[in-house]
């Protein structure tokens, strides 16, 4: 008997990246880069539902059907419901009840959560946390995204929303931060504080604001710290220590068995790591750092969309 089939939809900022998955193997993908037009309410659930016809057209048996759509979104959502409440990098998107319509659109049964619970979701069901009942999954991409997995789930709270540990403040008035706030901790890791290191810095001089612009200067700072720049490696020293900030307030809160971190910085972990772990023992009850396994991920960037995929398959 085929396994059965389901879309998993990883829905960033300014691409999709979708997949079709069966048991625990992408089949196959569509990447698309989002347009202008695609950023309102209306215009992202067109883009998704061709898409999704791609997906279909491509990769899926004749016949065959898949069992739904899972979604992972940047955004405050409502997992039950399927609505976004906000996203801060789509000002349109304000109660957008994503579900329903991409659901219409369709005729395929669509579940959308958070971006960080999604991966968080997919590390658990086929990654590094599997097998375990609590750990925080930390994503260090463009900005810090947090999931919770506690006592075999992921936690949401009371409306859904639980886990955005990227806005924990670490600094009274430090960088502000898009959701309104100063220094929370997004701020000074991952690609948003690498960023905010050399604009404050003017690191290249005149040719900062270029540098700024370049998608790969997270990946430059990695190398020239590496290369021993005396600079760059503070700023991996400075990503590390407040890093243990807020992983040593979790710590606390949650006694968790592990801390499993992933997105395109946690690549760097050579750099930042050493200085995290020194710190984190400043940070918190040492009985509880003690205990907790500090890990990388395992599925990087096929989580999103096999744990988008697991919204509706959650177990492999």
């Amino acid at each position: 008997m085929m396994e059965r089939s389901v879309i998993g939809i990883d829905l960033g900022a300014t691409r999709i990246k979708a997949g079709l998955v069966r048991g625990e193997r992408i089949v196959g993908t569509v990447v698309v880069n989002l347009n202008p037009t695609d950023r309102g309410q209306e215009g992202i659930v067109r883009r998704l539902a061709a898409v999704v016809e791609e997906l279909r057209a491509k990769f899926l048996e004749p016949g065959e059907k898949p069992a739904g759509i899972g979604i992972g979104s940047p955004g405050a959502i409502r997992h039950a419901t399927g609505v976004i409440v906000r996203a801060p990098n789509f000002a349109e998107w304000s109660d957008f009840e994503l579900g329903r319509m991409l659901s219409e659109a369709t005729g395929l049964e669509t579940r959308l959560d958070n971006d960080a619970n999604v991966i968080t979701l997919g590390e658990a069901v086929y990654g590094a946390g599997r097998g375990m009942r609590d750990f925080l999954c930390l994503t260090l991409g463009s900005g810090l995204g947090g999931g919770l997995f506690l006592d075999g789930a992921i936690y949401r709270g009371a409306d859904g929303m639980a886990g955005e540990l990227g806005h924990i403040g670490v600094e009274p008035e430090g960088f502000p931060c898009n959701c309104g706030s100063r220094g929370c901790i997004e701020q000074y890791v991952a690609a948003v504080g690498i960023r905010n290191y050399v604009a404050r810095d003017r690191l290249f001089g005149d040719d900062t604001p270029a540098a700024l612009a370049d998608p790969d200067l997270p990946r430059r700072l990695y190398q020239m710290c590496r290369d021993g720049h005396p600079v760059a490696v503070k700023y991996f020293h400075d990503v590390g220590y407040y890093l243990a900030m807020g992983i040593g307030t979790f710590l606390n809160l949650l006694n968790v068995e592990a801390v499993i971190l992933g997105g395109g910085l946690a690549r760097s972990f050579d750099a930042f790591g050493p200085t995290m772990r020194e710190e984190l023992h400043r940070r918190a009850y040492p009985v509880l750092v003690e205990r907790t396994s500090i890990v990388l991920c395992e599925l990087w960037e096929d989580a999103g969309i096999l744990g988008a995929a697991a919204l509706l398959n959650p177990k492999p």
